[in-house]
């Protein structure tokens, strides 16, 4: 499997199938490997390419560069490794800190742009206090202690998937959530006044990790992002609805990007 050798930073990817490039960007408790009921089902048709973040599973830096600063810039090595030149990006949470400033500031290379169970970086006090309160959550070893993040029945449920989701999770080094913070890092509504990139944002109706209607609070701030509500899932809807995910995401790419080379 292929890596960018950086200054800073070792970046670990994987390719996988043939067609339109389809980027899947992780959150703060995955890497590539959670992306595994969506990349057999995406890669029949699409160049899937899954990611670790810097600092999570097989990307290593020191601790001081595993930032969100530098996401943006890791994924577009990955496109200039793989002669990509635009392409779909699909985000989890944290994975919109790579996704959505590439969206802003190199629009030319987005094709589409699909988020779920995130705060993202776009800036508004409301916004920063769901960030606040999920970043302390985070930090604090909680997410997923007592059910906080998912639906309670799906854990009931299913408590092997729980357990994979959560040893998944293990294989990552040490994140702050914090960082996510930064003031470097808001994307204000003056930066958003050419954005043109079609955009969804979904959300959980279980998600008391962030809250169950973040998302539509989020749309407010993207000019002209739709929303989708997983009313059967917490804040990872790819891992606890899969099949309504990939028809959802399904449906987004076909509409977006059928056609392009």
């Amino acid at each position: 499997m292929p890596f960018i050798q950086k200054e800073d930073a070792t970046i670990y990817y994987e390719v996988h199938g043939e067609g339109f490039s389809v980027i899947f960007v992780h959150g703060g408790g995955g890497n590539t490997l959670c992306w595994f009921q969506q990349v057999p089902y995406f890669s029949r048709r699409y160049k899937v390419i899954t990611v670790d973040l810097r600092g999570f599973k097989n990307s290593r830096c020191d601790p001081q560069y595993a930032h969100p600063r530098y996401y943006p810039d890791d994924i577009r090595a990955i496109m200039d490794a793989e002669g990509i030149t635009r392409a779909a990006f699909v985000c989890q949470s944290l994975g919109a800190w790579a996704g959505l400033p590439l969206a802003v500031r190199e629009p030319q290379c987005v094709a589409c742009l699909f988020i779920t169970g995130s705060p993202t970086p776009a800036w508004s006090e409301q916004n920063w206090q769901v960030l606040r309160r999920g970043g302390d959550t985070f930090n604090s070893g909680k997410f997923g202690s007592g059910g906080v993040g998912w639906n309670r029945e799906f854990m009931e449920k299913n408590p092997q998937r729980f357990f994979l989701y959560s040893q998944i999770r293990l294989l990552n080094g040490p994140f702050d959530a914090r960082t996510m913070q930064d003031d470097e890092l808001k994307l204000y509504p003056e930066d958003f006044k050419a954005y043109r990139v079609p955009t969804l944002v979904g959300g959980g109706l279980h998600d008391d990790f962030l809250t169950p209607d973040s998302h539509l609070h989020v749309v407010t701030l993207i000019p002209g992002a739709q929303s989708y509500t997983f009313e059967r899932a917490g804040h990872s809807p790819y891992f606890e609805v899969p099949d309504e995910f990939n028809h959802v995401l399904e449906t987004f790419l076909s509409g977006n990007i059928d056609g392009q080379a």
